[in-house]
């Protein structure tokens, strides 16, 4: 045997260790960002206004859990809704879309055939979040994530439910946009046995979906889990616990309903908030609060006008601060919600960022942080501005070619930097504001700015038309008011 032939096993061996070094490092970089991974909780209230926590300015409602959620992570002060109503703007936080794209524009089971006093005849809308679209739950399953959802859906039953939509545990999620009461049994017996059996009289709804909420975390603890909480606080009806509505007329000192927010309102925040609370806690007592995105925000803005008289009790509740307007309108009280994000993995505590971000931007996000490569064209990944990056600006649209409940006309929106655009289609007129000067919305330049009037509404007809926007017509049977 020569020299050549001792050597050909020795490079054999040298090859096979290189190799399977290589791969074994392979591996443990997979295992890495495998392990990496964060748990997602996304929180989101129903009818939360953008002025009702602490941390955004209320002084009268108490909210320490969320505003300590605040203090340990991020607070936007930009923060939005995809729309004024509940199920376009959930639509748009649950596939990245906008509501333009899924055709829910209107909350589900709304968008009824104009009467002869509305000029216009608005688009149909789908009833139910079609299946064809991806949603969160879907796409992090694939990257290994067990998935739930807990509390309000309002994107169609059957078929159309969470489970059927990527989810593997639902728990009250339905076609239901509201409860019958907050208090036991909720809805009517035996439509929720989930929520219903183990529970009695006086047990409270967002206490029991927090309870829910706190069994499957210490149940997925040595999993990646993503846990879509979603409480049906504090819609109507406004009902809080007796104790801490007691609470709040003892600080208010009388029990007047025209003082906002109304004490019944203010204890149903305050549940959320003590809700928020355990969920932190549990995150803590397991040791999972280092590597777990809390994001917590509301579907729309808080609800300023009275309801329909089956639920008017206690209503308005709220009137959301320095803004105008609230639910139903494309004014900044509608839209413009509490927007906190804690990761102390990756986010430091004390931050405020001004950067205007939308519910359909979490779907990107999601899907960075988890290393899927999907994406939609309808919202931007939010990462870097957790890694301390600036977000590249871009133009945000609404869009509600519809009469809300709360009593709009149908209308536009367009925001670009900090100037407002609204378009109103009864009339054809326009409203421009510079949000930077008047947050509030008080003064109209349309008439002093024609020229930037011009160049939004040229942008934002663009934009709405890329997107295949649909548009209120005439009513063929308006008579008149």
């Amino acid at each position: 045997m020569n020299k050549r032939q001792n050597i050909a096993p020795l490079i054999f061996c040298i090859l096979f260790l290189l190799l399977n070094c290589k791969t074994e490092k392979k591996d443990q970089e997979e295992l890495q960002i495998e392990n990496s991974k964060p748990n997602i909780v996304l929180i989101v209230a129903d009818d939360m206004g953008w002025y009702d926590l602490g941390c955004y300015g209320n002084e009268f409602i108490e909210t320490p859990n969320l505003d300590s959620l605040a203090a340990q992570g991020m607070r936007f002060t930009d923060g939005y809704a995809a729309a004024p109503l509940c199920s376009p703007s959930r639509a748009s936080l649950l596939t990245g879309l906008h509501p333009i794209t899924v055709n829910v524009t209107e909350h589900i089971h709304g968008n009824h055939p104009p009467g002869p006093n509305q000029k216009l005849k608005t688009p149909s809308v789908d009833q139910q979040l079609d299946l064809e679209y991806t949603t969160t739950a879907e796409a992090l399953k694939e990257q290994g994530y067990t998935t739930a959802h807990i509390g309000k859906w309002h994107l169609g039953g059957g078929k159309f439910s969470p489970q059927y939509q990527g989810f593997d545990l639902n728990i009250a999620g339905a076609w239901n946009g509201l409860p019958k009461s907050f208090f036991y049994p909720f809805f009517p017996m035996g439509e929720k046995p989930e929520i219903q059996e183990g529970y009695g009289e006086g047990d409270y709804l967002t206490d029991v979906l927090t309870d829910k909420a706190v069994s499957y975390i210490e149940e997925k603890k040595d999993t990646v889990f993503f846990l879509n909480l979603n409480f049906y606080s504090p819609h109507v009806p406004i009902e809080g616990k007796a104790k801490l509505v007691e609470k709040y007329r003892r600080k208010r000192g009388n029990d007047e309903e025209n003082i906002m927010p109304n004490i019944h309102y203010a204890a149903m925040i305050e549940s959320i908030d003590q809700n928020v609370g355990r969920v932190m806690q549990t995150l803590e007592e397991l040791n999972l609060a280092e590597n777990t995105l809390i994001i917590f925000t509301s579907d729309n803005g808080g609800l300023s006008v009275e309801e329909v008289p089956a639920f008017a009790r206690h209503t308005p509740p709220t009137d959301n601060g320095r803004l105008r307007e609230g639910k139903g309108y494309l004014y900044e009280g509608g839209i413009r919600e509490p927007f906190i994000v804690r990761w102390p993995a990756m986010i430091g505590p004390e931050q405020e960022n001004s950067t205007p971000v939308i519910g359909q931007d979490l779907f990107n996000t999601f899907m960075e942080l988890s290393g899927s490569h999907q994406r939609t064209e309808d919202g931007k990944s939010l990462l870097p501005i957790f890694k301390g990056e600036k977000l590249e600006e871009r133009p945000l649209v609404w869009h509600l070619p519809h009469y809300s409940p709360q009593r709009e006309q149908p209308v536009s929106a367009y925001r670009d930097g900090h100037w407002k655009l609204l378009h109103f289609y009864e009339d054809d007129s326009y409203e421009l504001y510079n949000l930077a000067m008047d947050l509030g919305e008080t003064e109209d330049l349309a008439d002093t700015r024609p020229e930037k009037l011009e160049l939004m509404k040229t942008e934002m007809n663009a934009l709405l038309e890329k997107m295949g926007a649909k548009f209120p017509e005439p009513n063929p049977n308006y008579t008149g008011n």
